[in-house]
């Protein structure tokens, strides 16, 4: 019975081969079956486990880095950590905090890892050591991680998923040391340079100081997010306009127009941190929060850590011919479907050429004796016609001597 259901079918069907599967065909339901209920499925198991956000705040002291985390997240995130006095520190401290934040039943699992000390000494130049030392010891924990013999468990991930870039307000162009850190940093992690303190400006000092900002990003070639990633990140169009971010950090309530808001109480005035008009905090927000919190885990993961990753992989003792089946496979196959593509392209090319050419030598043929056929047609011709005119003078000659030996 299978043989002849087999035999019934041939020919019906291509010969997939080995190691390959039928395509897939389109098929109508005859009833509800249910499939509609995988996504939510999806929503309620990843609704059960914590999402990571590892964010690293770095710039100089006094530019309300604790403050402004408080402001983003609207909890009093307290460091148990001793305060020190500048000119104490004799290096930059790393002290991670985490914490965890729970709404409508999704957990965040938030850690800020603030860098105490940045910019406080005469001498920076190690300032940033600390702080690359700390990225790159989570990237490689990691990557320990991944190779550990339990790889079906879940990995904490400590790798830092944002790092936000504090610029003091200044109104002139970036500072020698936040043009070497952000080129440094942005080459490991997401950095998002943000104004601090931006009550202390204008309105026109803003423009011009963002301005300037975005000229020097662009000059010194620095990737920021998410303007460098445009590709990866669309649709935010209206937020990306607003870069460099300006933000104030307060975690104080201020009474304005019978409304109780955050912002800060001046002898002149309030300035409120959730109102456009006097600093970008909502834009950011909704860019960290609304739109790239994950997109920032993700890009963290296939970006920067893969290239921590194939740095190590890419070690010293490591030959060349093993990185095919590594990062650069995907490329080493590409390059070949590019490689392949144009030599059929210019085979094709070549024999449509030698067809056209054969067609031309037999046209060429095919013409020559088509003029051999009717110049031996114009001799037989005339062959034929003096044939005919000698008969026709035969025939004459034949009838005088008939009619000749009639008079006789």
């Amino acid at each position: 019975m299978p043989l002849e259901h087999a035999l019934q079918l041939r020919g019906r069907n291509p010969d997939l081969g080995p190691w390959k599967t039928a395509p897939a065909r389109q098929m109508t339901l005859n009833r509800e079956f249910g499939m509609d209920a995988l996504p939510r499925q999806l929503y309620n198991k990843a609704k059960k486990t914590p999402f990571p956000l590892n964010i690293m705040v770095v710039g100089e002291t006094g530019l309300g880095k604790s403050t402004f985390m408080n402001t983003l997240f609207q909890a009093d995130l307290k460091d148990t950590t001793e305060l020190k006095v500048p000119q104490d520190t004799k290096t930059v401290e790393i002290t991670p905090v985490s914490y965890e934040l729970e709404e409508d039943g999704v957990t965040l699992k938030l850690c800020v890892v603030d860098t105490p000390g940045f910019g406080d000494r005469v001498n920076r130049a190690a300032d940033l050591e600390p702080i690359l030392a700390y990225i790159d010891a989570q990237y490689n924990a990691y990557h320990e991680a991944e190779k550990s013999k339990a790889f079906r468990a879940a990995i904490c991930d400590t790798r830092i998923h944002v790092c936000i870039y504090f610029l003091a307000p200044t109104g002139h162009r970036l500072k020698e040391l936040d043009i070497a850190a952000l080129r440094v940093l942005s080459s490991k992690v997401n950095v998002i340079p943000v104004i601090a303190k931006a009550d202390g400006l204008t309105a026109q000092e803003k423009a011009t100081f963002k301005k300037a900002i975005s000229e020097d990003l662009e000059i010194n070639e620095i990737t920021t997010y998410p303007t460098s990633f445009e590709n990866d990140i669309e649709g935010l169009e209206e937020l990306k306009q607003h870069i460099p971010f300006t933000v104030i950090g307060s975690t104080d309530l201020v009474q304005v127009k019978d409304k109780m808001v955050r912002g800060r109480e001046y002898r002149w005035g309030s300035v409120e941190v959730e109102n456009p008009l006097h600093c970008d905090f909502i834009y950011l927000r909704e860019l960290l929060m609304a739109h790239c919190l994950h997109d920032l885990v993700q890009l963290t993961h296939h970006h920067h850590y893969h290239t921590h990753r194939s740095g190590l992989l890419c070690g010293p003792d490591r030959p060349a011919s093993l990185l095919i089946c590594d990062e650069e496979y995907d490329t080493f196959m590409e390059d070949a479907k590019t490689n392949v593509f144009q030599d059929m392209t210019s085979r094709e090319e070549a024999m449509r050429q030698q067809f056209v050419q054969r067609v031309r030598d037999t046209e060429q043929t095919l013409k020559k004796r088509e003029e051999a056929l009717q110049q031996k047609r114009e001799v037989l011709m005339k062959e034929l016609e003096d044939q005919r005119r000698q008969i026709e003078i035969a025939e004459r000659e034949f009838q005088s001597m008939q009619l000749q030996t009639s008079v006789r």
